[in-house]
C-alpha cells in the first residue's frame, strides 16, 4: 500500500511523456492570474493578465489570425461619481491545413510517390 504514490506518479510521468503531436491552442479574453515559480531563481511569481490572450503549440501548415480591438474611456473623481466604459472586440481565425505523420514521410524515403501517399491518406480519410 505505501507503493501506491510511487505508482500513481509512474503513471502519470508515463501519460504526460507518451503524447501526441497534435495541435494545442488556447484562448482566453478577460482577466486571468497566473501563479507559478521561476525555475531560474526559484522564485514565486504572479502574473495578472487582462486582455486577449492566444497560447499556441502547432505542427507544421497552420494559420492563425488574431485581431483584437479595445477602447476605454474613464473620468476620474470622487469614487461616487467616477464612470467607466471600455469594450473589446475581437476575432480568431484558425486554419490547419494537412500535416503528414512519420509513416509517411518513411513512405516517400523509401520511394513512393509524395502524391500517392497523399492520395491514400485522403481516401483513408474519407472511409
Amino acid at each position: 500500500m505505501h507503493k501506491l504514490p510511487f505508482v500513481f506518479a509512474a503513471a502519470c510521468a508515463a501519460a504526460l511523456s507518451i503524447s501526441c503531436g497534435h495541435n494545442s491552442i488556447q484562448y482566453g479574453d478577460g482577466v486571468g492570474f497566473e501563479f507559478g515559480i521561476n525555475p531560474d531563481n526559484w522564485s514565486a511569481l504572479m502574473t495578472l493578465h487582462y486582455g486577449k490572450i492566444l497560447t499556441a503549440v502547432t505542427r507544421d501548415n497552420v494559420e492563425i489570425e488574431l485581431s483584437g480591438n479595445a477602447s476605454a474611456d474613464a473620468q476620474t473623481g470622487e469614487l461616487e461619481s467616477a464612470s467607466t466604459e471600455f469594450g473589446t472586440d475581437g476575432n480568431l481565425k484558425i486554419r490547419i491545413g494537412r500535416q503528414i505523420n512519420g509513416a509517411a514521410v518513411d513512405l516517400v524515403k523509401a520511394g513512393a510517390s509524395a502524391d500517392k501517399v497523399i492520395e491514400a491518406l485522403a481516401n483513408e480519410k474519407k472511409q
